[in-house]
């Protein structure tokens, strides 16, 4: 048993002397020309080949061709998908028109004015962006549902998974969402009119629902002018209210003060009592000229002249009492006047207001019954007969150049980055 050992040992050492001691001899070219066809189709005589498969493969194959990988490799998966796979959509195009009543002037009451004030017609920009952003807004959404049903429209079996809608019950604000990439709305700043657009997989589809956003948008313009319209009139009312109101008070107060005073018109009672006071007066002047002519023959306590001295001095008691009763400070006639011109005048201005707020209503129910704002279609929506969307020759030409300039900004960047890390 240890004679083997030994042997083997010993021819071991031998094989590994000669291994050391001869060079490594490189397969030469007439080796592997005789090899046999089943050899070279095996593969047992070509040398390793690396594998894309691997992790390694993978890194270094990106690394040597980078804008293959970032660039061309998505350009044609996208051109594939939209060539192949993606479907085609149809947009349906309407043009529409905002415009508002001009205010009229403030100045002019002519009946020609009138009539061109009523006539007149602006651009409104606040009204075309009220519209703009109603027809983009929850509240479109909800009110299209309630004829059309969106979710099927935008989940036709024809759609394809990329460009439809992801979800069979979407939440309100990822159908918004979706309807927002769907349905564009564009205004001119030039001539305020509004481009609306609508794309969905199916010609009808596109002509229902842009139909469906532009009576909307007149419900809207309506409703707009039903607004403006209560509003005018519900101001006018009022005003009306409290001029009615302001005049009944001042005439309330007015038969009060006379039926407290006993007196229909102080004014009238000042001027007869001066007119009393002026014809005392006057007699007064002709008692004290007879006194005068009679003390010129009579004696001194002549029965006539006692008379007339008590007439005279009747008569000035009785003027003195007259001017009493004019100028008391608070039950006298100039207080009385000074009372009831105050609450004429209270009537005078409640009647003049209430004559001018039945005018203001009077042109208010007028103006109701024109159209403040108003929608007019340039363009009524179309039934398209060719598919605009995804025009894949176009849509791939711009995946490719997008993606070619986005690569080299990012080369750009990097290799700045490193220069100057360098």
């Amino acid at each position: 048993m240890a004679a083997p050992v030994r042997t083997s040992g010993g021819a071991s050492a031998l094989r590994a002397k000669t291994t050391r001691t001869l060079p490594a001899r490189a397969p030469t070219a007439r080796a592997g020309q005789t090899a046999s066809l089943a050899e070279r189709l095996s593969g047992r005589t070509l040398g390793a080949v690396p594998s894309l498969g691997g992790r390694g493969g993978w890194r270094g194959w990106m690394r040597e061709h980078p804008f293959t990988m970032w660039v061309v490799l998505p350009s044609l998966i996208a051109a594939f998908y939209l060539f192949f796979v993606a479907a085609p959509q149809y947009v349906s195009e309407s043009r529409f028109l905002v415009r508002a009543q001009m205010p009229r002037a403030a100045t002019s009451s002519s009946v020609g004015s009138e009539m061109l004030g009523s006539a007149g017609f602006l651009p409104s920009p606040e009204n075309v962006a009220a519209v703009r952003d109603f027809l983009l807004s929850h509240d479109a959404v909800r009110k299209t549902r309630e004829k059309l049903d969106l979710v099927e429209i935008f989940r036709r079996p024809e759609a394809d998974p990329l460009f439809r809608l992801w979800w069979a019950h979407p939440t309100a604000e990822r159908l918004r969402w979706f309807y927002r990439w769907q349905v564009t709305v564009t205004v001119d700043p030039t001539t305020g009119i509004s481009d609306l657009r609508v794309w969905t997989f199916r010609p009808a589809d596109s002509l229902a629902l842009s139909n469906r956003l532009l009576e909307l948008s007149q419900e809207l313009v309506n409703e707009m002018n039903n607004n403006i319209r209560e509003e005018a009139l519900r101001i006018a009312r009022s005003e009306l209210r409290r001029a009615e109101t302001r005049l009944t008070d001042a005439r309330v107060a007015l038969t009060m003060f006379r039926q407290q005073e006993r007196e229909v018109d102080p004014t009238a009672t000042a001027t007869a009592a001066v007119a009393t006071i002026n014809s005392l007066q006057s007699d007064i002047a002709r008692a004290r000229s007879d006194l005068q002519a009679l003390q010129a023959f009579a004696r001194p306590g002549s029965p006539q002249i006692l008379v007339l001295e008590n007439r005279i001095r009747g008569l000035e008691a009785q003027v003195a009492e007259e001017r009493t009763r004019i100028a008391s400070a608070n039950t006298g006639v100039t207080e009385q006047m000074e009372t009831f011109a105050r609450l004429s005048a209270e009537v005078t201005l409640a009647q003049s207001q209430l004559e001018a707020n039945v005018l203001v209503l009077d042109r208010a129910n007028s103006d109701a019954a024109r159209q403040t704002i108003f929608l007019s279609r340039v363009v009524d929506p179309n039934l398209a007969e060719r598919s605009l969307f995804p025009l894949p020759y176009w849509a791939s030409l711009y995946v490719f150049l997008s993606l070619t300039v986005l690569y080299g900004m990012t080369w750009l960047i990097v290799t700045g980055m490193r220069e100057h890390a360098r």
